[in-house]
């Protein structure tokens, strides 16, 4: 029984509502794990952000404290994705909530000796996001192990909930607190957010390491990387998410660069009221996950996320045209509903995608093109800012925005996404091995070639063809690194599918990774086969001595 299986098995049966999840004894406590995190993470944010207005006031200095948040996350994101998917995910998860609280812990020193200048903050934001980067994947990924498949959806529309309840408190909060009390104060309650994860992972979240069933040595992480980056590559519905998500948060970046300079220069109001802005935004994100379930009943996954994105930016084109404090409050309430509208669906396709044994690598990719762009988006709106003015640089946000949501539909995500854990129908064929090769097999040193005899009626080659393309996909997402399909030319019905493997142990994995979709596959292209016996299996070791 699977580890969702066993959450399914202990969750009390209850009405498919909004808040079925917390039914979820284990899901309660990761949501106010997550919950205090993003607090402190929103305090520490708007006294960042104000911070920067105060010692480098220009459009692209502020930029780049959000810059410096996001771009390490997306250059660690899949070597964490990798490292989350391979070790113990408690022991992880302490680690790097440690590593995070000592860099809020000496960001609070800093503040207070009064040394805090433009290179040492964004340089200890930079030391914050690595941590993030390295937590992110492994904290994502352990979702799906509290809660039941079918639940996973709302799980993760309420925890985004709970990120933004934070969202809304926290920046407001965070104004509150660097108004009376300092930079100081809330740089230690973020030190403070990580120390209660750090506790909570320990004592009541308990999450069981994947062992592999024959024994296999533990998989090198260039290979979980390599193996990681092919399967969002191949595997079609992670594929048009991180596509669809680029385009998403790309153009949805340029608020949250762009909000404290706004507040601060065109409205001319201070950090209390820029908290409280960044807090509209929260509360509508949470009046978002409220009516997400109805919404939901109503519109496929493709128009949500359309909706989404037109939504956040035309929330924009008001800020831009008629800026006032009531009418950015109103547009930001706006934004936030669209934005967690967006992100939650787009997030819910990926860990609905992926398979367990490669979850954390496919949300660490979701996690680098959700921080690349908006790092890169904070570069390019700070840029623009300084050439076109902030209220020119919203509104062209915000049309881009409606433009791109419109444009990115085209690519579809599918209405249904089947589950990829559900077991293969068949199992791989038992392979011959002659004993003088099993040496040379277990010294992990060889490339593998398995070549696939099929014969065709050569009027069924298109559709053939057709079958074989899903059979290569299924290839590359189970760890091949090669692949080809051959006819030969001296008999039109005979074809080989060839495909090539890193090594035995390699191998060895692949098959412990095939599912419903890989056997699906091998199926229907065995049904064009009209060979006597099934088709012929052949493995070769390639000889590395020959020049």
């Amino acid at each position: 029984m699977s580890t969702e299986d066993e959450v399914a098995a202990d969750t009390p049966d209850c009405k498919r509502s909004g808040w079925a999840p917390f039914a979820s004894r284990p899901f309660v406590w990761l949501w106010l794990a997550n919950t205090v995190s993003a607090l402190g993470t929103w305090i520490q944010n708007a006294a960042s952000a104000w911070i920067m207005t105060d010692l480098a006031p220009n459009p692209m200095m502020v930029s780049l404290v959000q810059t410096a948040a996001q771009l390490p996350v997306l250059l660690l994101a899949l070597p964490a994705g990798a490292v989350a998917d391979l070790v113990d995910r408690n022991r992880l998860l302490i680690l790097t909530n440690m590593l995070m609280l000592i860099a809020s812990a000496i960001l609070a020193v800093v503040a207070g000796i009064g040394h805090v200048d433009p290179a040492m903050l964004l340089g200890l934001t930079v030391l914050l996001a690595v941590g993030a980067a390295l937590n992110g994947p492994a904290w994502a990924a352990s979702v799906p192990l509290t809660v039941p498949r079918h639940f996973l959806a709302q799980a993760l529309v309420l925890n985004a909930v709970g990120f933004n309840i934070a969202r809304a408190i926290g920046p407001a909060t965070g104004g509150v607190i660097l108004a009376v009390a300092g930079a100081t104060v809330a740089f230690a309650a973020n030190a403070a957010s990580f120390a209660f994860v750090a506790l909570v992972v320990g004592v009541f979240l308990k999450f069981p390491r994947r062992q592999a069933k024959n024994n296999l040595p533990p998989e090198p992480l260039q290979s979980a990387m390599r193996v990681g980056l092919a399967y969002a590559l191949h595997e079609p519905v992670v594929r048009t998410a991180l596509v669809r998500s680029g385009a998403f948060f790309g153009s949805g970046s340029a608020i949250w660069a762009l909000l404290p300079l706004y507040v601060r220069q065109v409205l001319e109001l201070s950090s209390a009221s820029f908290g409280l802005m960044m807090g509209v935004i929260g509360a509508g994100a949470v009046l978002g996950g409220m009516i997400m379930p109805t919404l939901n009943r109503f519109f496929p996954r493709n128009n949500m996320i359309l909706l989404a994105g037109v939504a956040c930016g035309l929330a924009l084109v008001p800020l831009a045209v008629f800026p006032s404090a009531t009418i950015a409050y109103g547009a930001l309430l706006v934004f936030g509903i669209g934005w967690i509208v967006g992100a939650s669906n787009l997030q819910a396709t990926v860990q609905l995608a992926a398979a367990p044994w490669v979850r954390a690598r496919a949300l660490a990719l979701y996690q680098a093109v959700f921080n690349g762009a908006m790092g890169l988006g904070a570069i390019l709106w700070g840029w623009l800012g300084d050439y076109a003015g902030l209220k020119g640089t919203i509104l062209a946000a915000g049309l881009a925005g409606c433009a791109i949501a419109v444009l990115a539909r085209a690519i579809q995500l599918p209405a249904k996404i089947d589950d990829p854990s559900a077991s293969a129908l068949t199992v791989p064929p038992d392979l011959l091995i002659a004993e003088e090769m099993t040496p040379l097999l277990q010294s992990a040193r060889h490339r593998l070639r398995a070549a696939v005899s099929y014969q065709v009626d050569p009027s069924e080659a298109a559709a053939f063809r057709g079958a074989m393309a899903k059979v290569r996909q299924s290839r590359y997402r189970d760890g091949a690194v090669g692949w080809a399909l051959s006819r030969d030319v001296s008999d039109p019905s005979h074809w080989v599918e060839t495909f090539v493997i890193r090594d035995w142990h390699e191998l060895q994995r692949g098959m412990e990774r095939l599912n419903l979709a890989d056997s699906e596959a091998v199926v229907h292209a065995r049904s064009y086969h009209r060979g006597k016996q099934l088709p012929r299996v052949t493995l070769l070791l390639q000889d590395d001595d020959t020049s």
